[in-house]
């Protein structure tokens, strides 16, 4: 029972979300690259794949250095105490904001307007080797995206999942990622037909976001308690 409360509730929550939030989220900022590089270099599966694969690895390194932010803090006495709770009011907050005060939330989803980017998306664009495929889907994991955010800031805490933090940012992210990806792989009728439902899966996403800050802050609640 303590592994399912400790490591596949949140998880669990996190798939939720993901699956949910990328319905619209992930398909309005990476869809536009997608579709590019599929049209340029009809690409098979395999290179779909790597494109995905790629993503992950941004995905990861990002989770592992939060992580190690996180391990930073954890120097602190305070921050070791109420490490739990704090990640989870932040992530109820950030939710909020996300679900009804998307402005407020600009800020971490810049425009890239850099020449170098540009010419690196070019150059994979116009290449017909398979590790392109994989060169695109690193760079766009690194692209700002504030739900690639709400995930790596919940990979703060030191204690989560009960394992250790960067052991936890990486099933974290793993997950999150899984979520994404079938309206990043476009799986024809099934995507359609959750994108007919974008309205509710809002809801089922912003509910999976509450409820991990919640999470967050009962499991925190609980170690304090001893």
């Amino acid at each position: 029972m303590e592994l399912v409360e400790s490591t596949f509730i949140p998880l669990f929550l996190v798939f939720t979300s993901a699956l949910a939030l990328s319905l619209g989220h992930c398909v309005g900022m990476c869809g536009g690259i997608v579709l590019a590089f599929t049209q340029m270099k009809k690409p098979s599966w395999v290179g779909h794949l790597a494109y995905s694969v790629g993503r992950l690895c941004s995905y990861e390194c990002i989770g592992i250095g939060f992580a190690l932010l996180g391990r930073a803090f954890a120097l602190s006495y305070v921050w070791r105490e109420w490490a739990s709770v704090l990640v989870g009011v932040l992530l109820i907050i950030y939710a909020l904001c996300y679900g009804f005060f998307p402005r407020i939330l600009r800020f971490l989803e810049p425009k890239v307007d850099s020449r170098w980017l540009g010419r690196a998306f070019g150059t994979l664009l116009h290449s017909r080797s398979l590790w392109s495929f994989f060169g695109i889907g690193v760079l766009n994991g690194f692209l700002p995206c504030g739900l690639v955010y709400f995930f790596a800031l919940y990979t703060l805490n030191e204690q989560i999942l009960g394992l250790s933090g960067v052991m936890g940012a990486v099933c974290v992210m793993g997950v999150f990622w899984l979520g994404s990806l079938p309206s990043m792989l476009g799986l024809g009728t099934l995507a359609s037909v959750l994108q007919a439902y974008q309205k509710q899966a809002f809801w089922v996403s912003l509910v999976a976001m509450l409820g991990l800050g919640l999470w967050n802050i009962y499991t925190g609640i609980t170690i304090m308690q001893g």
